[in-house]
Protein backbone atom coordinates (compact mmCIF):
# COMPACT_ATOMS: atom_id res chain seq x y z
CA UNK A 1 0.00 0.00 0.00
CA UNK A 2 1.04 3.72 -0.44
CA UNK A 3 1.06 3.63 3.68
CA UNK A 4 3.94 1.03 4.06
CA UNK A 5 5.56 1.98 0.74
CA UNK A 6 5.97 5.61 1.78
CA UNK A 7 8.23 7.29 4.04
CA UNK A 8 7.38 10.17 5.76
CA UNK A 9 10.00 13.36 6.58
CA UNK A 10 9.29 16.27 8.07
CA UNK A 11 12.54 18.55 7.91
CA UNK A 12 12.92 22.69 7.71
CA UNK A 13 13.73 24.58 4.79
CA UNK A 14 17.28 25.24 6.57
CA UNK A 15 18.33 21.62 6.82
CA UNK A 16 17.43 21.21 3.42
CA UNK A 17 19.82 24.03 1.85
CA UNK A 18 22.36 22.71 4.20
CA UNK A 19 22.33 18.84 2.68
CA UNK A 20 21.87 19.93 -0.84
CA UNK A 21 23.61 23.19 -1.40
CA UNK A 22 26.69 22.94 1.28
CA UNK A 23 27.13 18.99 0.78
CA UNK A 24 30.75 18.53 0.83
CA UNK A 25 30.81 15.41 -1.50
CA UNK A 26 27.79 13.41 -3.21
CA UNK A 27 26.97 11.19 -1.04
CA UNK A 28 25.91 13.68 1.63
CA UNK A 29 23.23 14.92 -1.14
CA UNK A 30 19.50 13.79 -0.88
CA UNK A 31 18.81 11.83 -4.33
CA UNK A 32 16.14 13.76 -7.15
CA UNK A 33 13.52 11.13 -6.48
CA UNK A 34 13.48 11.32 -2.62
CA UNK A 35 10.08 12.11 -2.11
CA UNK A 36 6.66 11.30 -4.25
CA UNK A 37 5.33 14.28 -3.01
CA UNK A 38 6.46 17.91 -1.15
CA UNK A 39 4.15 19.83 0.68
CA UNK A 40 4.71 23.29 1.89
CA UNK A 41 3.00 24.81 4.78
CA UNK A 42 3.07 28.91 4.77
CA UNK A 43 4.61 28.31 1.45
CA UNK A 44 4.79 32.72 1.43
CA UNK A 45 7.45 32.60 3.95
CA UNK A 46 10.06 33.22 0.94
CA UNK A 47 8.66 36.53 0.75
CA UNK A 48 10.40 38.81 3.26
CA UNK A 49 9.24 42.21 2.19
CA UNK A 50 8.69 44.54 5.36
CA UNK A 51 9.95 41.23 7.91
CA UNK A 52 13.03 41.15 10.20
CA UNK A 53 14.81 37.55 8.94
CA UNK A 54 13.82 34.63 11.35
CA UNK A 55 15.96 32.48 13.54
CA UNK A 56 16.44 29.76 10.68
CA UNK A 57 16.74 32.70 7.74
CA UNK A 58 19.27 35.42 9.44
CA UNK A 59 22.30 32.46 8.47
CA UNK A 60 21.47 33.81 4.94
CA UNK A 61 23.29 36.71 3.73
CA UNK A 62 20.12 38.85 3.03
CA UNK A 63 16.48 38.33 1.89
CA UNK A 64 17.24 37.51 -2.33
CA UNK A 65 20.02 34.63 -0.99
CA UNK A 66 17.40 33.23 1.36
CA UNK A 67 14.44 33.21 -1.50
CA UNK A 68 16.73 32.00 -4.15
CA UNK A 69 18.18 29.05 -1.91
CA UNK A 70 14.01 27.99 -0.81
CA UNK A 71 13.49 28.01 -4.63
CA UNK A 72 16.47 25.78 -5.65
CA UNK A 73 15.22 23.53 -3.43
CA UNK A 74 11.83 23.18 -4.33
CA UNK A 75 13.46 22.71 -7.62
CA UNK A 76 15.62 20.21 -6.78
CA UNK A 77 13.18 17.30 -6.18
CA UNK A 78 11.21 15.17 -9.03
CA UNK A 79 8.55 15.32 -7.03
CA UNK A 80 4.96 17.02 -6.94
CA UNK A 81 4.79 20.38 -4.83
CA UNK A 82 1.36 21.19 -3.31
CA UNK A 83 2.26 24.98 -1.28
CA UNK A 84 -0.21 25.91 1.64
CA UNK A 85 -0.52 29.37 2.42
CA UNK A 86 -3.59 31.90 3.11
CA UNK A 87 -1.51 34.77 1.52
CA UNK A 88 -0.36 34.12 -1.37
CA UNK A 89 2.50 36.44 -3.16
CA UNK A 90 3.82 37.07 -6.34
CA UNK A 91 7.34 34.68 -6.43
CA UNK A 92 4.44 31.83 -4.65
CA UNK A 93 2.95 31.67 -8.13
CA UNK A 94 5.95 32.03 -9.94
CA UNK A 95 6.78 28.66 -7.95
CA UNK A 96 3.93 26.64 -7.62
CA UNK A 97 1.65 27.65 -10.25
CA UNK A 98 -1.78 29.66 -10.10
CA UNK A 99 -3.70 28.49 -7.32
CA UNK A 100 -6.06 25.73 -7.91
CA UNK A 101 -8.42 26.00 -4.82
CA UNK A 102 -9.28 29.61 -3.22
CA UNK A 103 -10.98 30.08 -0.48
CA UNK A 104 -11.75 33.98 1.12
CA UNK A 105 -11.53 35.32 4.50
CA UNK A 106 -15.24 36.71 3.75
CA UNK A 107 -16.22 33.19 2.50
CA UNK A 108 -14.90 31.74 6.24
CA UNK A 109 -16.52 34.61 7.97
CA UNK A 110 -19.77 33.51 6.30
CA UNK A 111 -19.85 29.98 6.69
CA UNK A 112 -19.18 30.50 10.45
CA UNK A 113 -15.32 29.49 10.32
CA UNK A 114 -13.60 33.18 11.42
CA UNK A 115 -15.00 36.31 12.83
CA UNK A 116 -14.88 39.39 11.53
CA UNK A 117 -13.55 42.93 13.00
CA UNK A 118 -15.75 45.85 14.00
CA UNK A 119 -14.64 49.20 12.54
CA UNK A 120 -11.27 50.34 13.46
CA UNK A 121 -10.86 52.86 15.99
CA UNK A 122 -8.51 55.33 14.87
CA UNK A 123 -6.10 56.81 17.38
CA UNK A 124 -5.80 60.51 15.99
CA UNK A 125 -2.66 62.49 17.15
CA UNK A 126 -0.26 65.44 15.64
CA UNK A 127 1.87 62.56 14.51
CA UNK A 128 -0.77 60.36 12.20
CA UNK A 129 -2.61 63.51 10.92
CA UNK A 130 0.62 65.79 9.92
CA UNK A 131 3.70 63.50 9.95
CA UNK A 132 6.06 65.12 12.17
CA UNK A 133 8.96 68.29 11.40
CA UNK A 134 11.44 69.37 13.60
CA UNK A 135 13.30 72.86 12.93
CA UNK A 136 16.92 73.14 13.09
CA UNK A 137 18.03 74.04 16.65
CA UNK A 138 15.14 71.62 18.07
CA UNK A 139 15.75 69.50 21.09
CA UNK A 140 14.29 65.89 20.41
CA UNK A 141 13.87 63.28 22.93
CA UNK A 142 14.91 59.91 22.24
CA UNK A 143 15.09 56.30 24.26
CA UNK A 144 17.80 54.86 24.99
CA UNK A 145 17.61 50.96 25.50
CA UNK A 146 21.04 50.21 27.60
CA UNK A 147 20.05 52.97 30.17
CA UNK A 148 16.27 53.30 30.08
CA UNK A 149 16.00 56.82 29.90
CA UNK A 150 14.77 59.63 27.47
CA UNK A 151 18.14 61.81 26.29
CA UNK A 152 17.71 64.85 24.50
CA UNK A 153 19.89 65.88 21.49
CA UNK A 154 19.78 69.30 19.57
CA UNK A 155 18.97 68.44 15.71
CA UNK A 156 21.41 70.38 13.33
CA UNK A 157 19.02 70.82 10.24
CA UNK A 158 15.33 70.72 9.60
CA UNK A 159 13.98 67.90 9.72
CA UNK A 160 10.47 66.29 8.28
CA UNK A 161 9.75 62.56 7.63
CA UNK A 162 5.48 60.94 7.48
CA UNK A 163 4.25 58.41 10.07
CA UNK A 164 5.82 55.38 7.91
CA UNK A 165 9.67 56.69 8.04
CA UNK A 166 8.81 57.65 11.84
CA UNK A 167 7.59 54.79 13.03
CA UNK A 168 10.85 52.84 11.74
CA UNK A 169 13.75 55.60 12.76
CA UNK A 170 12.33 57.43 15.96
CA UNK A 171 10.20 56.67 19.52
CA UNK A 172 8.92 59.42 21.17
CA UNK A 173 6.98 59.39 24.57
CA UNK A 174 4.20 61.95 23.71
CA UNK A 175 2.89 60.22 20.93
CA UNK A 176 2.85 56.74 22.72
CA UNK A 177 1.78 58.40 26.11
CA UNK A 178 -1.53 59.35 23.44
CA UNK A 179 -1.69 55.40 22.10
CA UNK A 180 -0.89 53.88 25.53
CA UNK A 181 -3.07 56.10 27.27
CA UNK A 182 -6.48 55.50 24.46
CA UNK A 183 -5.43 51.93 24.40
CA UNK A 184 -6.11 51.72 28.76
CA UNK A 185 -9.33 53.69 27.76
CA UNK A 186 -10.79 50.69 25.83
CA UNK A 187 -8.90 47.76 27.16
CA UNK A 188 -8.91 45.74 30.36
CA UNK A 189 -5.95 43.85 31.16
CA UNK A 190 -7.97 42.02 33.86
CA UNK A 191 -10.44 40.42 31.46
CA UNK A 192 -9.80 36.78 29.53
CA UNK A 193 -9.60 38.65 26.19
CA UNK A 194 -5.94 39.10 24.61
CA UNK A 195 -4.46 41.78 22.99
CA UNK A 196 -1.58 41.94 20.03
CA UNK A 197 0.47 45.16 19.64
CA UNK A 198 2.79 45.28 16.53
CA UNK A 199 5.74 48.50 17.17
CA UNK A 200 8.18 49.15 14.56
CA UNK A 201 11.32 47.72 16.63
CA UNK A 202 12.37 46.40 19.86
CA UNK A 203 13.20 49.48 21.52
CA UNK A 204 9.68 50.66 20.20
CA UNK A 205 8.66 47.75 22.18
CA UNK A 206 9.99 48.34 25.49
CA UNK A 207 8.74 51.80 24.93
CA UNK A 208 5.10 50.73 24.91
CA UNK A 209 5.26 48.06 27.56
CA UNK A 210 6.48 50.82 29.98
CA UNK A 211 4.22 53.15 29.34
CA UNK A 212 0.71 50.81 28.74
CA UNK A 213 1.74 49.09 32.03
CA UNK A 214 1.41 53.16 33.38
CA UNK A 215 -1.62 54.02 31.65
CA UNK A 216 -3.64 50.74 32.75
CA UNK A 217 -1.99 51.56 36.63
CA UNK A 218 -3.53 54.69 36.06
CA UNK A 219 -6.72 53.83 35.00
CA UNK A 220 -7.47 50.28 36.91
CA UNK A 221 -5.55 51.48 40.24
CA UNK A 222 -3.52 48.77 39.81
CA UNK A 223 -2.11 45.64 37.44
CA UNK A 224 -0.53 42.45 37.59
CA UNK A 225 2.98 42.46 37.05
CA UNK A 226 3.10 39.87 34.70
CA UNK A 227 -0.05 40.99 32.31
CA UNK A 228 1.65 42.78 29.90
CA UNK A 229 5.05 41.51 28.24
CA UNK A 230 7.40 42.17 24.91
CA UNK A 231 7.58 38.88 22.72
CA UNK A 232 10.31 39.78 20.50
CA UNK A 233 12.90 37.86 18.99
CA UNK A 234 15.37 39.78 21.29
CA UNK A 235 13.12 38.65 24.52
CA UNK A 236 14.82 35.97 26.76
CA UNK A 237 13.50 32.77 25.90
CA UNK A 238 10.43 33.89 23.43
CA UNK A 239 9.22 30.81 22.36
CA UNK A 240 8.51 29.94 26.56
CA UNK A 241 6.99 33.70 26.33
CA UNK A 242 5.11 32.64 23.48
CA UNK A 243 3.77 29.19 25.19
CA UNK A 244 2.63 31.54 28.16
CA UNK A 245 0.62 34.42 25.84
CA UNK A 246 -1.22 31.21 23.96
CA UNK A 247 -2.19 28.53 27.36
CA UNK A 248 -2.14 30.59 30.54
CA UNK A 249 -4.02 33.86 31.39
CA UNK A 250 -1.05 36.09 31.85
CA UNK A 251 0.23 38.14 29.90
CA UNK A 252 -2.88 38.70 28.24
CA UNK A 253 -1.66 41.99 26.58
CA UNK A 254 1.84 41.00 23.99
CA UNK A 255 4.20 43.39 22.55
CA UNK A 256 6.03 42.24 19.30
CA UNK A 257 7.51 43.16 16.33
CA UNK A 258 7.44 40.73 13.65
CA UNK A 259 8.02 37.85 15.78
CA UNK A 260 4.10 36.76 16.19
CA UNK A 261 3.12 38.11 12.96
CA UNK A 262 2.30 34.65 11.35
CA UNK A 263 2.44 30.77 13.08
CA UNK A 264 0.84 31.37 16.28
CA UNK A 265 -2.81 30.35 16.99
CA UNK A 266 -4.17 32.49 20.42
CA UNK A 267 -8.28 31.96 19.77
CA UNK A 268 -8.36 34.66 22.82
CA UNK A 269 -7.06 37.73 20.65
CA UNK A 270 -9.66 40.29 20.66
CA UNK A 271 -7.32 43.12 19.76
CA UNK A 272 -4.79 43.73 17.39
CA UNK A 273 -3.54 47.33 17.84
CA UNK A 274 -1.09 48.85 14.85
CA UNK A 275 1.39 51.11 16.15
CA UNK A 276 3.39 50.22 13.13
CA UNK A 277 3.14 50.66 9.17
CA UNK A 278 4.30 48.00 6.86
CA UNK A 279 4.18 48.42 2.91
CA UNK A 280 3.45 44.29 2.65
CA UNK A 281 -0.45 43.58 2.42
CA UNK A 282 0.97 40.21 3.25
CA UNK A 283 1.84 41.02 6.01
CA UNK A 284 -0.61 43.17 6.94
CA UNK A 285 -2.79 40.31 6.86
CA UNK A 286 -0.91 38.13 8.44
CA UNK A 287 -1.23 40.35 11.22
CA UNK A 288 -4.96 40.66 11.21
CA UNK A 289 -5.24 37.05 10.61
CA UNK A 290 -4.16 36.69 14.66
CA UNK A 291 -7.45 38.08 15.43
CA UNK A 292 -9.82 36.13 12.82
CA UNK A 293 -9.82 32.65 15.01
CA UNK A 294 -12.90 31.20 16.60
CA UNK A 295 -12.90 31.79 20.92
CA UNK A 296 -16.84 30.81 21.66
CA UNK A 297 -15.18 30.04 25.31
CA UNK A 298 -14.88 33.64 26.12
CA UNK A 299 -17.83 34.70 24.11
CA UNK A 300 -15.48 36.13 21.19
CA UNK A 301 -18.30 37.43 18.15
CA UNK A 302 -15.50 39.92 16.48
CA UNK A 303 -12.12 41.31 17.29
CA UNK A 304 -11.35 44.82 17.28
CA UNK A 305 -8.19 46.99 15.36
CA UNK A 306 -6.75 49.63 17.46
CA UNK A 307 -5.07 52.07 14.29
CA UNK A 308 -2.16 54.49 15.58
CA UNK A 309 -0.96 54.83 12.69
CA UNK A 310 -3.40 55.35 9.91
CA UNK A 311 -2.46 51.55 8.17
CA UNK A 312 -6.33 50.57 7.74
CA UNK A 313 -7.26 53.16 5.19
CA UNK A 314 -4.02 52.51 3.09
CA UNK A 315 -4.26 49.04 3.36
CA UNK A 316 -8.27 48.01 2.94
Amino acid sequence: TLESETKTHIATIQGVVQRLLFAKDDAEMPKVDQYDCIIVDECHRGYLLDRELGDSEIEFRNAEDYISKYRRVLDYFDAVKVGLTATPALHTSEIFGEPIFQYSYREAVVDGWLIDHEPPIQILTELNQDGIKWEAGDEVEFYDRQSGQLHLFRTPDEIEMDVADFNKKVVTKPFNEVVCGTLAQHIDPTLPEKTLIFCATDDHADLVVDLLKKAFEKHYGSVDEDAVKKITGASDKPLELIRRYRNEKLPNVAVTVDLMTTGIDVPEICNIVFIRRVNSRILYEQMLGRATRLCPEIGKEVFRIFDAVDIYTNME
